[in-house]
C-alpha cells in the first residue's frame, strides 16, 4: 500500500510540474520522501521544483543531498553549480567545481569560469582588488602559455565576464581586451572572416542585434532610435534571440513590421546558424545596444558582418574589441578625454537618446507625491557599491525619521548577501532600510513618485530609471566619476537645463543634498517635482534632434 501511495503521489507531482502547479508539486514529492527519503529522482524532481519556486536555498540543499549519496552525479552537480552562482555564493562555488575537476565529472570550461568569476555582491574594496588582482594574474599565465584548452561554443559556452566586472571603480578597457583574446584562444569560430559587402546598399541596411527588445531597458532607450529612423534611407533588421522573452515591447517590434520597413528575425540557438542568418542580410551597419550582457550574443561581436559595427550605451563600457569600430556616446556625457577609455571610435552626440515618455495609466495625486523623508534606490542591487555604504549610514544618522527602499532581487538571493554586508557597515540604523518585493511597472513609478528624493548609486549609476524618475520629476542625487556608466543622470540633467540640479562631488554633499531634499516642506516638495517633470517633458523626452544626429552620422559612414 505504501509503495502505491508512494508511486501516486510522484507520478501525481510530475503532472503538477508539468502544468506549472508548483507548489502542489512540492507537496507531492515532499509526501513520495517520506516513503523513500533517498530516492533520487523524487529528490531530483524536488530540486527542480524548489527552482522554479525561486526556493534557491532549499534547491541546493537537495542536490547537495543527493551528491552525497551519488557524487558522480554530472547533471546534479551542473545544476548546483548553476544555482550557488545564482545566490552568489561564488568561494562554494569554487570548491564544488575543484571536486567535480578532480572527479572529472563535469566539463573543463569550468577550469577558466573557477578563475574568471567575480561576485555579484561585494564584500569590499579588498574583496574587489583580490578578485581583480587574481583574474588578471590567471588571464597573463594562460595567454601566454602554450596550454591549448578548445572548447564548443555551444555545448561549452562560459558566459562574458564582462558584465559583472563593471560595476566597481577600476577602468575595464585593458581587462576586457584580455577577455576578447582568451575567447579567441578557446573557441576557433570566433576567428574567422566573413565575406562581407564592401558596398553600400541601395537604402542603408542596418540591423540592431539584441536579446532585450522586449519589455527590459534596453529596448526602452533604444526603440525611439530604432522605430524613429528615416525608413526611406534605412533597411532596418532586429535580431533577437530565441531567449528573448515576449511582453508589450516586443509586440511593439512585431507590429512595426507590418506597416514600416523593418523586419523580425528570431536567432536560432546554434551559433553557426546565428552567423549564416545574418551573413544573409547583407547588412551596411551593425548596431549592438548592449554588449556584453546576452549571453546568448556576445560572442557575435567577434565576428564581422558588416563594413561598420557600433556600440552604445546600453552596457555601458568598452568592449575592448578591435572589431567595434565605434561606441556612440554624448558630450553632455563624457569627460573631456574619454577617449581613453574605449577601444572603439568615440563618437560624441549632442543630444541624449530618443525616448518616448513612459505610459501610466494611475497617477498618484499630490498627497502622495510630496511625502518626507522617503528615500529610494530602486537599483538593481549589484550596483550597490560598498562604498555607498557610508553614505546610507549617514543619511540615517542625521535624519532620523529617514526611511531608505531597495528592491528585492527576483531571486530574493542578492538582496540578503546586501542585508549582511549592511549590518556589518551600517548597523543599528538598518532596520530603516527596507527591501521591497519586485513590483509592476505601474508600481515601480509609482514608488518611485511617492519617494521624496531618489539615491543614484556610486560608481555605477542609473540610466533608463532616471527617466522613468521624471514622469513625477521625483529629484535623483548623482555623484559622478568619470566613466559613463555613472555619468548618465549628470547628462539628462545638462539636457534638461536645469539650475540648481542635484549634482553633487563628494559623498558628504550628497548625503546633505539628499537630506535637503527629503526634508522640504510638502509644497515645496511638489513645486520642485513638477519643475523637474516640466522640464523632462520639454527638453528629454522624444527628442527629434537625437534622430538627426543619428541619421546624420550613419549616413557620412558612407
Amino acid at each position: 500500500m505504501q509503495k502505491k501511495l508512494d508511486k501516486k503521489n510522484f507520478l501525481t507531482g510530475v503532472e503538477n510540474f508539468k502544468k506549472g502547479n508548483f507548489h502542489e508539486a512540492k507537496n507531492n514529492f515532499e509526501e513520495a520522501l517520506l516513503i523513500h527519503p533517498e530516492n533520487l529522482s523524487i529528490l531530483e524532481n524536488l530540486a527542480l521544483t524548489h527552482y522554479n519556486l525561486k526556493n534557491l536555498q532549499d534547491c541546493e540543499i537537495i542536490l547537495k543531498k543527493i551528491l552525497k549519496l551519488d557524487n558522480k552525479q554530472k547533471k546534479i552537480l551542473n545544476f548546483l553549480l548553476k544555482i550557488l552562482r545564482e545566490q552568489d555564493k561564488v568561494e562554494e562555488l569554487k570548491k564544488y567545481i575543484e571536486e567535480g575537476l578532480n572527479n572529472k565529472i563535469i566539463d573543463n570550461k569550468f577550469s577558466i569560469i573557477k578563475n574568471i568569476i567575480f561576485p555579484f555582491i561585494n564584500e569590499s574594496n579588498d574583496e574587489i582588488k583580490n578578485c581583480r588582482d587574481n583574474t588578471n594574474k590567471y588571464l597573463d599565465n594562460f595567454l601566454n602559455s602554450e596550454k591549448k584548452i578548445q572548447l564548443n561554443i555551444d555545448n561549452q559556452s562560459i558566459d562574458p565576464p564582462i558584465f559583472n566586472y563593471s560595476y566597481d571603480q577600476f577602468d575595464n578597457l585593458e581587462l576586457n581586451k584580455k577577455f576578447i583574446a582568451l575567447f579567441k584562444k578557446i573557441y576557433p569560430e570566433l576567428n574567422k572572416k566573413i565575406d562581407y559587402s564592401q558596398k553600400k546598399n541601395k537604402k542603408i541596411k542596418i540591423g540592431f542585434i539584441s536579446e532585450y527588445f522586449t519589455n527590459h531597458t534596453i529596448a526602452k532607450l533604444f526603440k525611439g532610435s530604432i522605430f524613429e529612423l528615416d525608413q526611406n534611407k534605412f533597411e532596418i533588421f532586429i535580431f533577437h534571440s530565441h531567449k528573448t522573452k515576449k511582453g508589450k515591447i516586443f509586440s511593439e517590434f512585431l507590429e512595426k513590421e507590418i506597416n514600416s520597413n523593418l523586419k523580425n528575425i528570431i536567432l536560432p540557438k546554434l551559433f553557426n546558424e546565428k552567423v549564416e542568418i545574418i551573413k544573409k542580410t547583407n547588412l551596411d551597419i551593425v548596431f549592438y545596444p548592449d554588449i556584453g550582457m546576452s549571453s546568448e550574443l556576445y560572442f557575435l561581436t567577434f565576428l564581422r558582418f558588416a563594413k561598420y559595427q557600433i556600440a552604445s550605451l546600453g552596457h555601458p563600457v568598452s568592449t575592448g574589441n578591435s572589431n567595434i569600430d565605434f561606441f556612440i556616446s554624448f558630450k553632455k556625457i563624457e569627460i573631456e578625454n574619454a577617449q581613453k577609455f574605449y577601444s572603439e571610435k568615440l563618437i560624441l552626440f549632442e543630444n541624449l537618446p530618443y525616448y518616448y515618455k513612459p505610459e501610466i495609466p494611475l497617477k498618484l495625486d499630490e498627497d502622495e507625491i510630496n511625502k518626507q523623508n522617503i528615500y529610494s534606490c530602486p537599483q538593481t542591487l549589484f550596483k550597490i557599491h560598498p562604498d555607498f555604504d557610508q553614505i546610507l549610514k549617514q543619511i540615517l544618522i542625521k535624519d532620523r525619521k529617514a526611511k531608505i527602499y531597495f528592491i528585492k532581487d527576483s531571486n530574493k538571493s542578492l538582496f540578503k548577501k546586501l542585508i549582511s554586508r549592511f549590518n556589518r557597515n551600517i548597523g543599528t540604523n538598518i532596520d530603516r532600510i527596507i527591501f521591497n518585493e519586485t513590483m509592476s511597472f505601474e508600481n515601480y513609478l509609482n514608488h518611485c513618485g511617492s519617494s521624496s528624493v531618489l539615491l543614484d548609486p556610486i560608481i555605477y549609476g542609473g540610466g533608463n530609471s532616471f527617466y522613468e524618475a521624471m514622469i513625477y520629476g521625483t529629484p535623483v542625487v548623482t555623484l559622478p566619476g568619470s566613466h559613463l556608466k555613472n555619468r548618465v543622470t549628470l547628462g539628462a540633467y545638462k539636457q534638461m537645463e536645469l539650475e540648481n540640479a542635484p549634482i553633487v562631488s563628494s559623498n558628504e554633499e550628497y548625503v546633505d543634498k539628499a537630506i535637503e531634499i527629503a526634508n522640504l516642506s510638502p509644497k515645496k516638495l511638489v513645486e520642485l517635482k513638477s519643475k523637474f517633470k516640466n522640464a523632462a517633458f520639454k527638453k528629454l523626452f522624444e527628442n527629434k534632434n537625437y534622430i538627426n544626429e543619428l541619421e546624420e552620422f550613419l549616413i557620412s559612414l558612407f
